[in-house]
């Protein structure tokens, strides 16, 4: 059976973008990603500025004692915002160090009541749509077919898991950062994704594009949902003990793939210890 590495190359050849809107599979299917018409450079760079603002508020809040745990529990920038303009460790009142909670301002601001935007669900059809299409373009033999339908229709289903444990099922957003967050990281082998800033990414996903896509299909955003976590998870797998050739091939078709399936240059992030920042 071929390895991770080549059979990734392979799937690259055997999915060609006509557009950013449209993929033709091997077997001659295509599927739509019409998410990738509203994911435009304004939008990342608002999320850019989301991130940038969220890795400072966290680098201040770890000044005060605060935890990680903590910290990824406030998954809006104003939550963040609220505890350190009351020095504690969570927006509900609970100061650095201590589980005593502090009183509330006076004069509570918007910032503590607002909500964080829900997840962009979609009602599943009840079987896999394109992952089928990306096995037969890997390999025509049907053992081996069966065997990557295992590994990657098993990650998908830890994935999901997971996901449906923190209310996020079936969750646009989250297959989304999954696939940009994996991404950026291959930009910088040396560096480790943050789940903090993962989260961050898939929240403010959520809020930039939640009102946008209440108009697609259920159908289209299970295709794209399917598709960026089986390349997430075959770019992840690709990279494990790649020598450098491979990981400068890696490196250059997660950054290519970014742009075609979401408009987004990974090369202009990095995670770091505060969460998700711009790459200098």
């Amino acid at each position: 059976m071929r390895t991770p590495a080549t059979a990734f190359l392979i799937v690259l050849l055997s999915f060609s973008a006509a557009s950013n809107a449209q993929y033709r599979g091997a077997m001659g299917s295509s599927w739509n990603n019409p998410v990738s018409a509203l994911s435009n450079m304004q939008m990342w760079n608002n999320i850019n500025g989301m991130a940038s603002r969220r890795a400072m508020l966290k680098a201040s809040l770890r000044k005060l004692g605060c935890s990680d745990a903590q910290m990824d529990a406030m998954h809006a920038e104003s939550e963040l915002m609220l505890a350190l303009s009351r020095k504690t460790c969570n927006a509900s009142g609970t100061s650095a160090g201590s589980s005593r909670a502090s009183p509330g301002p006076r004069n509570p601001t918007a910032a503590s009541t607002q909500q964080v935007a829900p997840p962009i669900s979609f009602r599943p059809t009840g079987s896999r749509t394109v992952l089928p299409q990306i096995v037969a373009g890997i390999t025509q033999d049907k053992s081996e077919q069966q065997a990557l339908t295992r590994l990657i229709g098993g990650g998908i289903d830890q994935f999901e898991a997971s996901e449906r444990a923190k209310g996020s099922e079936y969750d646009l957003a989250s297959a989304m950062a999954f696939f940009a967050s994996v991404a950026i990281q291959l930009q910088d082998p040396r560096t480790e994704i943050n789940p903090g800033g993962a989260d961050a990414l898939k929240f403010a996903l959520r809020e930039s594009l939640g009102h946008k896509v209440a108009s697609i299909s259920d159908g289209d955003k299970q295709q794209l949902y399917e598709a960026l976590l089986c390349f997430g998870m075959l770019f992840a797998l690709s990279s494990r003990n790649a020598d450098a050739r491979t990981q400068a091939q890696l490196k250059q078709a997660s950054a290519d793939t970014s742009l075609k399936l979401l408009n987004l240059d990974v090369r202009k992030y990095k995670f770091t210890s505060d969460g998700l920042a711009v790459a200098k």
